[in-house]
This record gives structure tokens, sequence and C-alpha cells, in this order.
């Protein structure tokens, strides 16, 4: 059976959260667009971009924690439109995007108009949208279109990525709850994968238990538990 290219229902289907309700302590990911970010052109000069991130959640950092020292980012620009049903070289960021207008004025991150960043010159921007994984898997599936012209259904992402999403809200919470015992989000995430990646009685990791859709509501109760126990040392 032939795989249709996607589109979401209503574009507010497409983002995890936009302006400001994003949380600051939630782990840089993959469709992260940040407005201000400073790219070097070919010849030397530099310009401030509205940029979205484009690497796998996997490959976004070295150590599970502090970000990859080259990030490949895609310009976001304004586009009359979004036309979902072409146009494969883009990812459109319709309203409530905040640099979208109504209904008609959309905006799109170009594949073909790519740059490398450092952590320090994206984090230097602001960051103004977060894709949910539904969002993040249309974009996986239409820039596998541009660059191979093969479809995928954005279910086949969701299986192969649900996990790393897990853990990602998983961080998220992690960081808010540590918030409050004064700890800053980097301290937080280093604390919170260090507990994801310890090795358990069975040889398992905690990870490994995010994979399996049986096993995750264990972790996520195994975590509350957790810091649960370390407020109370602290006490």
């Amino acid at each position: 059976m032939a795989v249709e290219m996607e589109r979401p229902k209503d574009p507010r289907d497409l983002y995890h959260a936009c302006g400001d309700d994003i949380v600051a302590a939630r782990p840089v990911l993959t469709g992260d667009v940040y407005e201000h970010v400073t790219v070097i052109e070919a010849d030397g000069s530099t310009r401030e971009i509205t940029a979205m991130v484009l690497g796998h959640p996997c490959s976004l950092r070295i150590d599970g924690v502090n970000l990859a020292p080259r990030l490949e980012v895609a310009e976001v620009m304004p586009v009359p439109g979004a036309q979902w049903n072409g146009c494969f070289n883009r990812m459109f960021l319709p309203a409530p995007f905040p640099q979208a207008t109504g209904q008609v004025k959309a905006c799109a991150a170009f594949f073909d108009l790519c740059y490398h960043v450092t952590p320090d010159q994206l984090q230097a921007g602001t960051r103004i949208a977060c894709l949910n994984p539904f969002g993040i898997n249309l974009y996986l599936q239409r820039r596998v279109k541009h660059f191979s012209r093969v479809d995928v259904a954005t279910f086949k992402f969701q299986e192969a990525n649900e996990h790393v999403y897990e853990e990602a809200d998983l961080i998220e919470e992690w960081c808010l709850d540590r918030e409050e015992d004064g700890l800053k989000a980097l301290e937080a995430t280093a604390e919170c994968v260090a507990w994801l990646r310890e090795v358990l009685p069975d040889g398992r990791r905690r990870q490994q238990l995010l994979e399996d859709k049986q096993t995750r509501s264990t972790v996520r109760r195994e975590a509350r538990a957790h810091l649960k126990a370390i407020r109370q040392q602290a006490q």
C-alpha cells in the first residue's frame, strides 16, 4: 500500500509548546526553533536567523547531557502558506508558531538552507517553539522525502523514537522538580541521565525499560519515588 504524505488536522497538533509556554528546563530536541541565532556564511560574514534544530535526538548530545559541538540547523523564513501536499524541501510551521500570522501566512524551515552552529550560538538565541512527537515525526517524514523521495509513514518514526520522546519528557519533569531544590537544569539533567543509565540488578538500564511500552510506567513511578527519597534525605 502506498504511503501518503501527512499533514496536521489542526496546526496546534504540531507543537509541544510555543513562546512563553516553553519550559526552560526542557532538553534541546529535534524540531526546536530558536530566533536570533548568529550563523556564519560561506564568505565569513555573519547574520542572525531563526533556526530549527535538525539532528536526530540521539545525535544532539555526546554523552546524553552536553550538546554536540556542531549542531545542524535549518533557516526558518515566512512563506505564503502551508502547502503540505508538496514543497518537500521544508517543514511548515503555521500558527500558533510565533512568527506565523493567522491561517494565511505560515513559516517554514528549509532543508536546503542549513548551517552548523555551536551550542553557545544556538542557546544565545531564544527558543520560541518545540515540536511534539507528531510534529517531529512529520518533520522527519518530509526530510526523508526531500532527500530520498521515499515515503515513510509517521507512525514508523514514532515506533523508532517513542522511547526518546518519553525520555525527554521525563528529563523535563525531573528538572522542574529538582529546580525547586536549587539545582540548575544541566545539573538536574546529568542526575536524571545517570539514574536512567544505572545498571539494575537484572543487568538492564532504565533507558532500556523506556523502549518497552509495558515498562515505561514503571520507570516513571520509580522516578517519582526516587525524587521523593532525595528530598527526604535532604531534610
